[in-house]
């Protein structure tokens, strides 16, 4: 099915909505007041609505005319993006793909796998998605990232393909100073009135602490939720409180002693992690080979996604 407006279209309905005049519009556009109103006419016809109205200061959009604005704007800025994209691989002839990685913004681990990337697949450049921070799977379907890193459960949705990187301890970081920090194992039975900081795992549902590790035994006593994790690292390595993390993401400040991690259980606890992709992507794909590679990273490198510590090392510190 072929849409009834184009990005003529679009790009007026914006710019009236920015400019609220015809003939501001049509001079940003570059075209005369005559064709523009000439554009907003057809759209209109097409589409059998009004999308803009008159008033005593010129033009707005009816309600019609902002769900169009807000999706063109959309619309707008993943083309832009697109080019920038195509331009970037035609230029260094290589294939851009994005990658995205849930809850942490932490990639101490980039660079030797940038090194690795250059030997093991040439042909591919990467650049990074900050949405995928917060939403790890709704960033591979809008387009946004390629492939993005998660946690848990592999995700069990038809949309995706996904191979599983490794295993990591979920562990309790603290300062080297903490009174805690003396204990074989930190968690909510012995912290007492010890204030524990939480983060946003992602915005998606199903990745939260208690889903994923279940209820604790006894509750924490004093909660504290923060926004992003590495505020967290800060307030923790000041000896505010303690916090859970999965242990890659903390290799930096144990590797400099200005955290500690300890076990929350005897017998340890770990999450998996798991590189995801798209499932409408073949699997000789830009995607699939980045997925591809970051496995076959993950498998080869002693420090692997220890620079990530998947699968390396003991829960202390």
């Amino acid at each position: 099915m072929i849409p009834r407006l184009t990005i003529n279209h679009l790009t007026l309905l914006s710019t009236l909505a920015d400019t609220g005049s015809m003939t501001a519009a049509a001079a940003r556009l570059g075209v005369t007041q005559s064709a523009a109103s000439h554009r907003l006419r057809e759209a209109e016809r097409r589409l059998g609505v009004r999308l803009a109205q008159r008033t005593e200061s010129g033009i707005s959009l009816t309600a019609e005319g902002e769900r169009l604005k807000h999706l063109g704007d959309a619309f707008l800025a993943d083309l832009f993006r697109l080019e920038q994209d195509l331009e970037a691989s035609a230029r260094d002839a290589k294939t851009l793909v994005r990658l995205g990685q849930a809850t942490y913004s932490r990639y101490h681990w980039f660079p030797a796998f940038l090194d690795y990337l250059e030997t093991a697949d040439p042909g591919l450049t990467v650049d990074l998605s900050g949405r995928a921070t917060s939403r790890p799977l709704a960033s591979l379907l809008d387009g946004s990232a390629d492939v993005s890193l998660v946690f848990g459960r592999e995700p069990a949705l038809s949309q995706f393909r996904s191979v599983k990187l490794g295993t990591d301890p979920i562990v309790a970081v603290l300062s080297k100073t903490h009174p805690l920090a003396a204990e074989p194992v930190v968690n909510s039975i012995n912290m007492g009135d010890e204030r524990f900081f939480v983060y946003p795992l992602t915005a998606e549902p199903g990745f939260d602490w208690t889903t994923l590790l279940g209820t604790p035994t006894k509750p924490f006593r004093k909660l504290t939720p923060m926004p992003t994790p590495e505020a967290v690292i800060d307030l923790v390595r000041a000896s505010f409180g303690v916090a859970i993390f999965s242990k890659w993401a903390i290799e930096p400040e144990l590797a400099d002693g200005t955290l500690v991690c300890r076990p929350i259980d005897v017998d340890g606890v770990s999450m998996d992690w798991w590189c995801v992709r798209r499932a409408s992507d073949p699997d000789d794909s830009p995607a699939a080979r980045l997925a591809s590679a970051l496995a076959n990273w993950s498998r080869e490198t002693d420090r692997a996604l220890s620079t990530l510590a998947f699968g390396a090392g003991s829960q202390g510190s």
